[in-house]
Order: C-alpha cells, then sequence, then structure tokens
C-alpha cells in the first residue's frame, strides 16, 4: 500500500502577459492507494494533479508531508527510484534509439544484471506487444508507439508502483485505448498503479477508487461506488462539477 499523508508544495506562478504573481501548488494532500487497483487523481488542468505525482515519483520534494510504500518512510527505503515507475504525456523517447536501445539503457542505470535485463526486455516487450518495433528506431513511431516505449522503460525495474499522469494527452483514439489496457493489465499484475487525468470518462472506466483535486486541495477521496452513493450521483464527473461548483461559491 502507498499512503501520502499531508503533502504540501507551494510556489508562485508569475503571469506571462499581466505579470502577476499567484501561489499555487498542493496543500495537505492526503490518501491511500492499494495493490491490485488503479487509483484516480481526478482534476482540471493546473488542479496540482502532476506536482503530486512527480513527488510521488521521487523527482521533486514536498515542502511537507511524507509517503509510505508499505508502511515504510520513503527516506528510509533503499533505491526507492527503483520501486517507482513513471511515465507521462510528455515523456520524451529518443529518436536515434530503439525500443531495445532505451530499455536496456535505463535497466542497465539501474544495476540490473545483463542476463536477467535481456529476460525482462523479452518480458516487457511481449508484455506490451512490441516485437513488431523493438529494433526499429523511434524517429518515425507514432505518438502510441512512444507511449509503448516510455511505459516499457518504466517496468524495466518492476517496480512496485506505478504511476501513470496524463497519458492518454494528445493520443488519438486506437492509442489512448492501447495505453488503458496496458493499464489494466498491470492492474491484473497486482501493482499499486496510480492514475492522473482531467478525461472523467478514462477515469470512470478504469479507476477503483479516486481522489479530486481542485486547486491544490483534495476535495473527496474513496472508492468509486462509495463516493457515488454518499453524492447521489451516477458518474465521477457529475461529483466532481457538484464539489467544485460548491467549492467556488464558498468563496
Amino acid at each position: 500500500m502507498l499512503k501520502v499523508n499531508n503533502l504540501t508544495k507551494q510556489f508562485t506562478r508569475t503571469d506571462k502577459k499581466t505579470k502577476a504573481k499567484s501561489k499555487v501548488g498542493i496543500q495537505n494532500v492526503t490518501f491511500e492507494a492499494k495493490a491490485g487497483r488503479i487509483f484516480g487523481l481526478i482534476g482540471a488542468n493546473g488542479a496540482g494533479k502532476t506536482t503530486t505525482m512527480r513527488i510521488i515519483a521521487n523527482l521533486t520534494y514536498p515542502h511537507s508531508g511524507k509517503i509510505l510504500l508499505n508502511d515504510k518512510d520513503y527516506k528510509d527505503i533503499h533505491n526507492i527510484k527503483q520501486k517507482l515507475g513513471f511515465v507521462s504525456g510528455e515523456t520524451q523517447v529518443y529518436d536515434r534509439l530503439t525500443p531495445y536501445e532505451i530499455i536496456k539503457m535505463f535497466g542497465e542505470f539501474s544495476g540490473i544484471e545483463s542476463e536477467n535485463l535481456e529476460k525482462r526486455i523479452v518480458e516487457i516487450a511481449t508484455k506490451l506487444d512490441m516485437n513488431d518495433f523493438l529494433h526499429d528506431v523511434c524517429l518515425n513511431f507514432s505518438t502510441g508507439m512512444k507511449q509503448k516505449t516510455s511505459i516499457a522503460r518504466a517496468l524495466v525495474t518492476d517496480p512496485e508502483v506505478l504511476i501513470f499522469d496524463e497519458v492518454t494527452n494528445g493520443l488519438d483514439i486506437f492509442a489512448s485505448r492501447a495505453v488503458k489496457d496496458q493499464v489494466l493489465q498491470l492492474k491484473k499484475d497486482g501493482k499499486i498503479i496510480l492514475y492522473s487525468t482531467h478525461i472523467m470518462p478514462d477515469a470512470e472506466e478504469l479507476c477503483d477508487d479516486v481522489a479530486i483535486i481542485h486547486k491544490g486541495e483534495i476535495l473527496a477521496e474513496g472508492k468509486v461506488s462509495v463516493l457515488k452513493k454518499e453524492f447521489g450521483k451516477n458518474t465521477i464527473e457529475e461529483i466532481f462539477f457538484d464539489l467544485v461548483k460548491n467549492k467556488n461559491n464558498e468563496k
């Protein structure tokens, strides 16, 4: 289980046109994500999803709060980054390398022994249906093929936690479907999966549990089925709009 406790990170953003400065970030973000389930962090663009996911991926640090993996603080876990796989809609691949070379490079960076690494690459390529383009350079890949390569790179260490941050952004309907199918398959493998999105139908389809985030604050969190009963709504999207409307009316 992954426990996120009171994460706070604040920074100042300057509007390019007006030069006005405003405080942005996240405030006391708290939730739990369990193995074999998909936890969705749901919110509009700029709500704090990526900030939260990057902290969980150990790519940046909070000003306060902590994260526990299986009841151990991140700070007390040796090689914590090997236990985390991070994929975003902005993850880049190296155009002049092949998926095989990219996966192998990241595996070597992580200290995986050569024999085990080769076996791991074969497993990942088969799982993600990549064998047809595994040894082609990425230069002329479709967006979907590039995203599969990014997922493969994240899987090379066989991480306990997989973090998908807006991974279907910019994908066509076929590529989006392929990526979502891979996320569902990884759920069957018993991974702890975090999935952030502003696309409500995706959250409805994929997520077992969700936290709705707005302007850096969690407005509701729990099992999707329980939240629907609690709020008397049929969809996550309806719950989201009601919560945001009520929050805005408080001001």
